[in-house]
Formats: C-alpha cells, structure tokens, sequence
C-alpha cells in the first residue's frame, strides 16, 4: 500500500478484503445470483413449453368432441386426434402411444374417457369443456335453436380505471423484489459496521488505530466500504437478473420500465444504505458487547421491516407519503416509478430529501462515534454520549 494513501482508502480497502475473504458472504452471493438466474430459466421453460396430448376417439360422436377441444384449446397444448376401433384404441393405450381415448354412450348423451393408469387433469377439464359445448349445440339444434345466437363466455369485459392488471402484477413483484434486496442488504453490510466497531472497542484496537488516523477517517473508511460492497452487489444482482431476462426466450412484459426504474433503485438504495449504515456505526460505539448491540439494534430492525412490509403492501396516498420519508423512499420510490404515473420532479424532490437526511444522519452519527467508541466503561445512551468530551 502507498504511504501516501489517505488513511480513510487504507481503512476502506480493509474493510472490502476482509469481506471478500469471508466465505460465508461469497457463498451467498454466489446462491443468490443462481436463484436468480434459475428462476427467470425456471420461468421461460415453464412459460414456453407446450403441452402435447394424444387421444382417439371411438366413435363419430367423440370424434366431434375432440374436434371442438382442439378448436377451444389454449396455444400452449398441442392435440393430436385420431379415429379408431376401441380394440385399436386400448393397444395403443397399453403400447403407450396415447394418452387416453374417448368413447360416447349408446344415446350419446354421455362420454368416458379412459387413460392407461390415469388421466391428466388439464386433458380432462379440456374434454369436458369440449363434450359440454358438442351436447348443448345438440340440445339447442333439438330445439330449433341456433348457439351461435347465444351470448357468449366472454360477455362481459374487465377493466379498472387506473392502470391494467398485467402491470400491477409487475409492480406487485418487482415490489417485493427491491423491498427484499433493500431490507437483506442493509442487514448484511450494516450489522457488520456496528460488529466491526464493538470488537475494536473490545480489543483496544480503536485506542492504536486512534493514535495514527483521525477518528473521522476510520469511520468514513468503514461506512465507504461496506457502501461500495453493497453497491457492487446490488448492482451485480440487478444486471444478471435483467440480462437473463432479456436473453430469455419468455417475452417478458414491461421490461424496458423494469430496467430503467432499476436505475432509480440503485441511487435511492444508496442514499437509503448510507443512512442506516451511520446509525448502525452510532449504535456501535455506544456499545461495548454483541449483546448491548442486539438490544439497541431492535429500533432498526423494526424501520427495516417497516419498509419491507411498505413495498409489499402499502399503496395511494399512504406510498405516496412513505416515498417522501428517508430510508421508506428508498423502495417506495421506485415502486412508484414501476405504475408509470409519477412526474420527474417527484423522484428528484424525494431523491434530495434522502440526501439531506444522509448528510444530517452521518454528521450526528461521526458526533457520536468520537465520544464514544473510546468509552469502555459500558453501554452509554445518546445523551451520555452527546455530554462526553472528544
């Protein structure tokens, strides 16, 4: 390392290669990025594969039905029909060629569909569907009738004034998805500067580390590198996800917006981390033991699970609030900015508010660490801290 290196770049290093040699963070992020990655190939195998049925009718009548289940189909299945004896149809069956055969009763008011050992449910639902629909234009034709003339199943429309569901079905999982990045990552990379700081305390090192660096500088090098190891990984997160969803074979809808809100997360994450990661450094120089951390920490943990339930849960008026809110604007925000009906101005107004917060919090947060991560005598409160002399 270069001797003139500014002490905070000496700290903040130490800080990212003490975290990338940890196996247990590696290991985590390694299996994030491959459930990430394996639910969007989950999802587009899922999504593109197409259901395949083989099935033979026994007689004309069935053969009609089978006619009107591959004309009613979704585009998904694929149905191959035939016409044979029912000698014919149960070899077939037995040889594993078919998936079932169908066969009418004698007054043709009845069907029986018959499998190897059993019968798929979507195969069935789709003939029941299709021998409902062939005995009702029956019954109507009997009756002088004609169906077409009936209203049909798609009668009645569905809309809603604001929005549309595909998109708020989007929101509700991108939602859930930047909530839960926000609330694992200030707990994974914000803990460790209050722990970082405890064990200092505990081991005197803060007393050696104080007689060659400022203070301030050890605290500024801890917060920068756990901020730049957050961001890594976030970022690392977001641009896998967003690159197998692009290279998925799925089209997968609303993307665009998803990648350019994503954009918007990643600043407010920042703004939002950096709040908590000056309250988590507080919280550890007022300590003096894991378990006076703990203690003190339940405030935090609760705004965290505070947010978490914001970005699954809240909407209108009341996530409209919260993404003015700092560390709540960090995932409300964005949910936001996924519906579509937010002005510029709004992200940008919020997006200062935070930072203003930022720089308020870690002014009071470098107070409180200077007069007390040299106390060892005990936990110390705020106003104890706050009345101890640098």
């Amino acid at each position: 390392m270069n001797t003139t290196s500014p002490a905070w770049l000496i700290v903040t290093l130490r800080e990212v290669e003490t975290k990338l040699r940890d196996k247990a963070f590696v290991i985590t992020t390694i299996g994030t990025l491959v459930v990430i990655i394996g639910s969007i190939v989950v999802s587009s195998i899922l999504g593109s594969r197409s259901t395949e049925f083989s099935v033979t009718a026994t007689d004309e009548s069935s053969y009609q039905v089978l006619t009107q289940v591959q004309k009613d189909k979704p585009d998904d299945v694929s149905l191959r029909i035939a016409q044979s004896t029912e000698q014919e149809a149960r070899q077939q069956l037995g040889d594993g060629d078919l998936d079932a055969m169908l066969s009418s009763s004698n007054d043709g008011q009845a069907y029986s569909l018959t499998g190897f050992d059993e019968v798929d449910d979507q195969l069935r639902q789709l003939v029941a569907d299709g021998a409902d629909t062939i005995l009702t234009d029956q019954l109507l034709a009997s009756a002088g009738l004609d169906a077409a003339s009936l209203p049909s199943a798609d009668a009645l429309k569905v809309s809603q004034l604001q929005g549309d569901a595909d998109r708020n079905s989007m929101v509700k999982a991108m939602g859930f998805l930047f909530s839960f990045l926000f609330y694992m990552a200030t707990l994974l990379f914000g803990m460790p500067i209050a722990n970082s700081v405890i064990e200092e305390k505990q081991n005197r090192v803060v007393e050696i580390l104080a007689s060659t660096i400022r203070l301030r500088q050890l605290l500024t090098g801890k917060i920068v590198g756990n901020v730049i190891l957050a961001m890594i990984q976030l970022l690392v997160f977001l641009s896998v996800g967003l690159l197998a969803a692009y290279l998925s074979p799925l089209e997968i809808p609303f993307l665009g917006v998803v990648s350019q809100v994503a954009g918007w997360f990643a600043v407010f994450f920042f703004g939002g981390f950096l709040v908590l990661a000056g309250i988590w450094a507080a919280l550890g120089s007022l300590a003096t033991r894991t378990e006076d951390l703990q203690q003190s920490s339940g405030p935090v943990v609760t705004v965290l699970i505070a947010v978490l339930f914001i970005g699954l849960y809240a909407k209108d008026g009341f996530l409209v609030a919260a993404s003015y809110v700092p560390i709540a604007s960090s995932v409300a925000m964005p949910i936001r900015l996924l519906s579509g009906e937010v002005a510029l101005w709004e992200p940008i107004l919020s997006l200062v508010i935070l930072l203003a917060a930022c720089w308020a919090v870690l002014l009071f947060a470098e107070k409180i660490y200077r007069r007390a991560v040299m106390h060892t005598g005990g936990s110390l409160t705020l106003r104890k801290a706050l009345k101890l002399e640098v």
